[in-house]
C-alpha cells in the first residue's frame, strides 16, 4: 500500500516525458495517446473531422464514441460547409475537410525555440486508423518566430530517449518533420507551389535516380492544446538524409550549409575570416556535419574566395569543376521565374555530396515570390532580374549562358508552359477554398490572413507578364 501511495505521488509531480524515462514504454503515460477521431476547439467552438460521409440519424452523427446533434435538417455533411451543432450540451460549428488533421497536446503553457518539449500527436488521415505518437516539439524559423501564427519542428518519439522513424502521409520515413504555418502568405499557396515547381525543374547531381533535390509537403490542419490553429503544411526537411550526403570519415565528406543572412559569403560579394569554433560564417549556418568537433569552414571559404577573387578567365576555366553547372542553371531560371527576392543569398542551401563532388544549391522559404515579398506585401514587378556575385560571373561564361537559354526554352514546352503554371496555382487555391479553410481561420483571432479572391487572378496575370519578359530576356542571351 505504501508503495502505491509513493507511485501516485510521483505521477502527480512528474511530466509525461519524465514518466517515460522512469517507466519506459509500459507506463501510465501510454494512456494519454488517445484515439481521437476529430479535432475540437473548445474556445472558438470548432469541430473538424475528415472521415467519409457519416450517416445522419435523427439529426445526429457519430464521430468515434461521441454523438453530435445537428441543429438544422440536412441529408449529408458537405466538404467545407459550416454546420451549427451541439456536443456535450454546448454549441459548436462543425466542418468536414479533405485534409489530414493533426492534434498535438503538451503539458506546457509555452513551446520554446531550440529546446523540444514533450507532447503527444494524433494524425487523422481519411480512410486510415488514427496514428498516435509521442513527440518533441519546438518553435522553428527566424523572422517567423514573431508571427502570431507560429511554425514548429516536431520529432517523433517512442519515448523521451528513443526516436520513432515513420512515413507520414506518403512522405519519407523519418523522425523529423516541419509544421509551417504560412502566416505571411495571403493565399497560402506561393511557397507550397514553388517547392513543387523546383522539384519538377531541378536536375539531379550525377543523374542519381534515388535522390531528392528538395522536399515533399502536404497541406494539413492543426489543433494545438485544444485550439484550432488553421492551415499548415507538414513537410520533410532538407538535411543530409534527404540529400544522401556521405558521412564524415576522418575528414569532411558531405557538406550542407543554409544561408540564413545577407552577408559577403552568401551573396559572393567579399571574403570574411572564419572561426571553426563557430557554427556560422559570413551568413551561412552549418547543417552538416552536425558534430561541432568535425566543423571546418575551409572548403566553403575557399569556394567563396575563388568566386569572389578569381579573374573572369580563371573563373571560366575552373567553375565547372567547383559547382554543378546544370544545378546553377536550374537555380538561376527558378529564382527569376518566381522572382524570389529573398533567395539570392539568404534561404539557399549549399550542399556537397562528398569531397570529390561540386557544390549545388536548393531553395528554401519561397513565400516571397510571384508578386509578393517575404512579409506578404505586394511587389508587382515582372521586368527585373535577380542575381548575386556568383551569377554576375556566370553570366560572363558562355557555356553557362548557352545552356541556360537552351534549358529555358526546353522548360517552356513543359513545366513552364503558362497554362500549366496557372493551373498548378489555381488547383491549390481551389482545393483550399473548397475545404472552407478561410471560413475556419477567420473564426480564430490572429491566424487569419485576407483570402482575397482577386489574389489568384493577380498571380495568374503576374505569371503571364513575367513569362513574356523572361522569354525576351533569354532569347537575347
Amino acid at each position: 500500500m505504501e508503495r502505491i501511495i509513493q507511485l501516485l505521488l510521483i505521477t502527480t509531480l512528474l511530466t509525461g516525458c519524465e514518466l517515460l524515462e522512469i517507466f519506459g514504454n509500459n507506463n501510465p503515460c501510454e494512456n494519454k495517446l488517445d484515439q481521437n477521431y476529430y479535432g475540437i476547439d473548445n474556445v472558438n467552438k470548432i469541430i473538424l473531422y475528415n472521415d467519409d460521409l457519416v450517416e445522419i440519424v435523427n439529426n445526429c452523427i457519430n464521430l468515434g464514441n461521441d454523438s453530435i446533434y445537428i441543429m438544422s435538417a440536412t441529408s449529408e455533411i458537405e466538404i467545407g460547409e459550416q454546420y451549427s451543432v451541439s456536443l456535450f450540451g454546448q454549441n459548436f460549428q462543425l466542418f468536414r475537410t479533405e485534409m489530414p488533421i493533426i492534434i498535438i497536446s503538451t503539458n506546457h503553457n509555452q513551446i520554446l525555440q531550440d529546446s523540444k518539449i514533450c507532447g503527444t500527436m494524433t494524425l487523422l488521415e481519411n480512410g486510415k486508423e488514427p496514428y498516435n505518437s509521442y513527440i518533441g516539439i519546438e518553435l522553428r524559423g527566424s523572422t517567423s518566430i514573431s508571427y502570431p501564427k507560429k511554425s514548429y519542428s516536431i520529432e517523433l518519439w517512442k519515448n523521451s530517449q528513443v526516436i520513432n522513424n515513420r512515413s507520414l502521409l506518403g512522405m519519407r520515413i523519418d523522425d523529423d518533420w516541419i509544421l509551417d504555418g504560412m502566416w505571411n502568405e495571403p493565399l497560402r499557396i506561393r511557397d507550397f507551389t514553388s517547392h513543387d515547381l523546383w522539384l519538377e525543374i531541378a536536375s539531379k547531381p550525377n543523374n542519381e535516380v534515388d535522390f531528392k533535390m528538395g522536399i515533399k509537403r502536404k497541406y494539413c490542419e492543426l489543433f494545438l492544446n485544444n485550439k484550432y490553429l488553421g492551415l499548415y503544411y507538414i513537410g520533410e526537411k532538407v538535411d543530409e538524409k534527404q540529400l544522401k550526403l556521405k558521412e564524415f570519415d576522418k575528414q569532411i565528406e558531405g557538406e550542407l550549409y543554409k544561408g540564413y543572412a545577407w552577408a559577403n559569403g552568401t551573396v559572393y560579394s567579399g571574403l570574411d575570416d572564419f572561426d571553426n569554433n563557430s557554427p556560422t560564417w559570413s551568413g551561412y549556418e552549418v547543417k552538416y556535419p552536425k558534430n561541432t568537433r568535425q566543423l571546418d569552414w575551409t572548403n566553403l571559404h575557399e569556394h567563396v574566395d575563388f568566386i569572389v577573387n578569381s579573374t573572369q578567365s580563371q573563373f571560366n576555366k575552373e567553375i565547372s569543376s567547383r559547382i554543378n553547372i546544370e544545378n546553377a542553371i536550374d537555380y538561376y531560371i527558378f529564382l527569376n521565374l518566381i522572382y524570389a527576392t529573398d533567395n539570392r543569398g539568404k534561404n539557399i542551401y549549399t550542399a556537397k555530396l562528398d569531397k570529390e563532388s561540386s557544390y549545388f544549391f536548393i531553395p528554401w522559404d519561397m513565400d516571397g515570390s510571384f508578386g509578393n515579398n517575404w512579409n506578404g506585401e505586394r511587389i508587382n514587378i515582372t521586368n527585373r532580374l535577380l542575381s548575386n556575385g556568383l551569377y554576375e560571373k556566370l553570366l560572363e561564361f558562355p557555356d553557362f549562358t548557352n545552356k541556360t537559354k537552351e534549358k529555358w526554352f526546353d522548360l517552356r514546352n513543359d513545366v513552364l508552359n503558362i497554362r500549366y503554371l496557372e493551373e498548378k496555382f489555381r488547383n491549390n487555391y481551389e482545393f483550399l477554398m473548397r475545404n472552407g479553410i478561410c471560413i475556419r481561420e477567420e473564426m480564430v483571432p490572429n491566424i487569419s490572413q485576407n483570402y482575397d479572391t482577386n489574389e489568384i487572378d493577380f498571380i495568374e496575370l503576374w505569371i503571364e507578364r513575367r513569362i513574356v519578359f523572361l522569354d525576351s530576356y533569354f532569347n537575347n542571351f
